[in-house]
């Protein structure tokens, strides 16, 4: 018999590994595209509409508006805290609190909108170092107050603390008489977001010398008051200080209230004297302005002062007959109108 060889069948050798790279995920770009899509249009959009409405609607002229026989009630708060010094007393704590209810009566009005203001103080109380200050009555003073905010002429209010030297022993400080905001040039259209800076005098009633600001202005924001719409200017000042004050001028002019404190023996002892201030102040003025009525609402400001003073031509201090002293401290000024 004869025997068939068995053949094994050849085993085919295992496939290679496949090793090209897998293909990507596909991304699913249409809801992520469409998102961005969206917010760069709506970012976009609010551009677009906040400049159109800054250079339309929203700019336009800001003015301080008067009339010849126009009222108006004003509360003013201020506080002074600070400290003396000069070899005759040494160093000396300085504190003021004081609240007046101010009338403003518009007298005249010039072409231009430059306005004299009468302003009568009705009301007062607070205290100076502690001790109260009198409420007693205080002649009126004249105010001068262009359309863009400045007041020209103060009328004493910087010597007299607003009220009067006769209840705060004339502890007012140079630069406080300006109430108003610093407002653009006239018919200038300005949008919140806008400065502008200007530098002027105001005339200073006794002596010589003028009482100088250099003043830089934004137009911040608008805002709701009492139901009507302001624009909220901030700004800032400079005030440096050289002024000469003579009592003989103060005594013309105020020597009824002077009397009060002093005495009349005392005014008249005061002819021959005189008091030089150099130093310097930094303000920062936040103003409400009404839009329709342009008239000043609110506004409050604060600031640190400088002083060096120069007291002369008082007997009772000596054979030279003068004082020298240094004031420093901060200031705040609120108004409110009634």
């Amino acid at each position: 018999m004869s025997q068939t060889p068995f053949i094994q069948p050849a085993i085919p050798p295992p496939p290679e590994p496949d090793r090209s790279p897998p293909a990507p995920r596909r991304r699913r770009t249409g809801p992520i595209a469409l998102t961005i899509g969206v917010v760069v249009a709506l970012v976009l959009g609010a551009t677009v509409l906040a400049l159109t409405q800054r250079g339309s609607a929203e700019a336009q002229p800001l003015a301080l508006s008067f009339t010849e026989g126009q009222e108006q009630t004003y509360e003013i708060h201020q506080t002074m805290d600070g400290q003396i010094s000069s070899a005759l007393i040494g160093d000396q704590p300085f504190s003021m609190d004081m609240t007046q209810v101010v009338s403003w009566n518009v007298v005249t009005v010039d072409e231009d909108g430059t306005a004299t203001i009468e302003v009568t103080v009705s009301e007062m109380s607070g205290s100076m170092n502690g001790a109260e200050i009198p409420s007693t009555p205080t002649p009126p003073v004249e105010i001068v107050i262009a359309p863009d905010g400045r007041v020209v002429s103060a009328g004493g209010f910087d010597l007299g603390a607003l009220g009067g030297a006769g209840q705060t022993q004339g502890s007012g400080l140079p630069g406080m008489g300006q109430l108003t905001p610093i407002l653009p040039d006239e018919g200038e259209e300005v949008a919140p977001g806008d400065s502008w800076e200007k530098d002027f005098s105001q005339e200073l009633p006794f002596g010589s010398g003028a009482i100088e600001y250099t003043a830089s202005s934004t137009y911040d924001r608008n805002e709701t008051v009492n139901g009507r719409e302001a624009a909220v200017i901030v700004t800032d000042f400079i005030v440096p200080f050289d002024l000469s004050i003579d009592f003989a001028d103060v005594i013309e002019q105020l020597g009824s209230e002077l009397s009060g404190p002093t005495g009349p023996g005392g005014v008249d002892e005061l002819g021959d004297a005189s008091l030089t201030t150099t130093g310097r102040g930094t303000f920062t003025q936040t103003s409400f302005v009404d839009l329709a009525a342009e008239e000043l609402l609110r506004s409050r400001t604060i600031g640190e002062f400088e002083l060096s003073m120069s007291l002369s031509g008082i007997p009772e201090l000596g054979a030279a007959g003068g004082l020298d002293m240094d004031f420093s401290g901060t200031f705040t000024q609120d108004l409110e109108l009634r």
